[in-house]
C-alpha cells in the first residue's frame, strides 16, 4: 500500500487537514503541525517549491489502529516481528517514472525551529546493503541540508553506522537510497530494533498482508520498496564530515553539534504528482515512530514474566522514550518489580517505569498519577543509581552516560486488603 490511498482513508475518517494557502518552509510548517498535532496536515502549496508536503502522518493511537488494522496494537506488531514475510521483488516501479539530478533546494524540506542548524530532512528511510552480503538495512535518519547536493547525516552507532564504517575500512563510500513519501507502516518497521538477519521491509510486508513489493534503484541496485513517492539515490562519503546541528531532538531540547558524515545526492526519482513528507521533531509522530516499537518490545519481555499484561505506554511527558507505564494483573507480591526489570531489559534507554493495575488507563495521566499517589507506599519506589541510560536524556552524566532508573509500584497490594484501593468515582 502506498501513501495516497492512506491519505484517502484519513479523509474518510476526518483525520486530515488540507492547507490551501501558500506556506513558507522557514518555521511556518511547524506552526500548522503543532496546531493540528492529532491530525495529518497536507500542505498543497509551498513557496517556491513545486511539490506539496504532508506531515503528522502518524500522530495518534487512532491512526495507529488504522494502519495496523487492529486495536490490539502491540500484539499485531509483535506478530509481524515474529513472523515476517519477505516482499516480492519486481522490475516495474512507478517511483522511477520521473528522474533528474538530485537537488535538495527543489524539495520542501523545512527549518522547524529558530535554533536549528538548518533545514532538516527528518522522514527519510535510508536503505543500504551490509558489505559482502545480500542483507539490506532500512532506518530513519535526520539529514541537515548543506547545499543543493550535500547533507550531514546523523549516524548513531547502529546498523547503518556499522555499514558505513565497514565500507570505510575498505576505502569505499556507502551507496544509499532514501525513500520519502511512504505508507506509515514502513516508517514503523524502519524504526524497529531488529537483528541484522531480519529485514525491516519483511516486517512491514507482514503488517500489510503480503502487499508490499520491492525493486532495485537504477544506479546502485539498492533494494527499496515500490510505490513510494520519492527516492533519492547517492552515497555516504567515506572520509568527509560536517558540523551537524543544533537540532531539537525527541526531548524538546537541543542535541549537540557533532561532526557527522556527508551524503551526496546524485539522482532524484519520483512518481507523477508526488507528495513529499516530513516528521515534526519532538511531537506525537516522533514519539510513536521511536517509542511504539519499544513499547512492543517491553510488552513481549513483560509477557514472559507475568501471565496478564494489558498495555504499555511510553508517555508524551517522557518524550515517548524515557517513561513507561505498564498495566498488569499481579499474581503475587514482587511481580510489579519484576515487570519493571523486564521493561528496563527490553528498552535500555528507559529511565522511569510505573506499574499499574488493569483498572488504570495507561493513556490517562490523571489516572496514572492517582494510582501513584494512592497505591505506592514507602517500599514501592525504588531508585537504582549509576546505571547506563539514554544519550537523549539531558540529565544524564554526560561523561559516562550514567543516570538513575526509577521503579514505581503503583499496584494494589494483597497484604493490605482492598480497602482504600478501589476507585469509586470516574476520572
Amino acid at each position: 500500500m502506498s501513501l495516497k490511498p492512506y491519505l484517502d482513508s484519513l479523509k474518510k475518517s476526518d483525520l486530515i487537514v488540507e492547507v490551501e494557502e501558500t506556506v513558507n518552509l522557514d518555521k511556518e510548517i511547524t506552526t500548522y503541525l503543532q496546531k493540528y498535532k492529532e491530525k495529518t496536515v497536507l500542505f498543497k502549496k509551498i513557496k517556491e517549491i513545486p511539490y506539496p508536503l504532508v506531515g503528522n502522518l502518524l500522530t495518534s493511537r487512532k491512526q495507529l489502529g488504522k494502519i495496523l488494522n487492529s486495536n490490539n496494537y502491540h500484539q499485531e506488531f509483535l506478530y509481524a516481528l515474529q513472523k515476517p514475510i519477505e516482499p516480492e521483488e519486481i522490475e516495474e516501479n512507478s517511483t522511477f517514472e520521473n528522474q533528474k539530478k538530485g537537488n535538495f533546494s527543489e524539495l520542501p524540506i523545512p527549518k522547524f525551529f529558530g535554533n536549528d542548524g538548518g533545514k532538516y530532512l527528518t522522514s527519510g528511510i535510508v536503505f543500504a546493503k551490509f558489505p559482502d552480503s545480500n542483507i539490506y538495512n532500512a532506518s530513519i535518519h535526520r539529514v541537515m541540508v548543506i547545499d543543493n547536493q550535500r547533507g550531514a547525516i546523523r549516524l548513531v552507532p547502529r546498523d547503518l553506522h556499522h555499514i558505513y564504517e565497514e565500507n570505510g575500512k575498505s576505502g569505499e563510500d556507502t551507496p544509499i537510497a532514501i525513500a520519502v513519501g511512504y505508507h506509515p507502516v514502513l516508517g514503523l518497521a524502519a524504526s524497529s530494533p531488529l537483528p541484522i538477519t531480519k529485514s525491516e521491509m519483511s516486517v512491514a510486508n507482514a503488517i500489510l498482508k503480503g502487499k508490499l513489493n520491492v525493486t532495485k534503484t537504477p544506479k546502485y541496485n539498492i533494494v527499496v520498496p515500490t510505490d513510494v513517492e520519492f527516492i533519492l539515490e547517492g552515497k555516504i562519503i567515506k572520509d568527509k564530515t560536517y558540523e551537524e546541528g543544533p537540532f531539537v531532538d525527541i526531548t524538546g531540547t537541543a542535541d549537540h553539534i557533532r561532526q557527522q558524515p556527508i551524503i551526496e545526492i546524485e539522482r532524484l526519482y519520483h512518481r507523477d504528482n508526488p507528495i513529499f513528507q516530513t516528521i515534526l521533531p519532538s511531537y506525537e509522530e516522533h514519539f510513536i515512530l521511536m517509542g511504539f516499537p519499544r513499547e512492543t518490545q517491553i510488552y513481549n519481555y513483560v509477557s514472559k514474566v507475568i501471565p496478564k499484561i494489558h498495555n504499555v505506554y511510553l508517555t508524551p511527558g517522557g518524550s515517548g522514550w524515557l517513561h513507561a507505564v505498564v498495566s498488569v494483573t499481579p499474581q503475587k507480591l514482587g511481580d510489579a518489580k519484576n515487570v519493571a526489570l523486564a521493561a528496563f531489559a527490553a528498552h535500555p534507554s528507559l529511565k522511569w517505569c510505573t506499574i499499574v493495575n488493569e483498572d488504570i488507563d495507561v493513556h490517562n495521566p490523571r489516572a496514572v498519577e492517582w494510582a501513584t499517589m494512592t497505591r505506592a507506599g514507602d517500599k514501592d519506589i525504588i531508585i537504582i543509581d549509576n546505571v547506563r541510560g539514554s544519550s537523549l536524556d539531558p540529565s544524564r552524566n554526560a561523561q559516562d552516560n550514567t543516570t538513575i532508573k526509577v521503579i514505581i509500584d503503583a499496584t494494589t497490594k494483597e497484604d493490605k486488603g482492598s480497602i482504600g484501593y478501589e476507585r469509586l468515582i470516574p476520572f
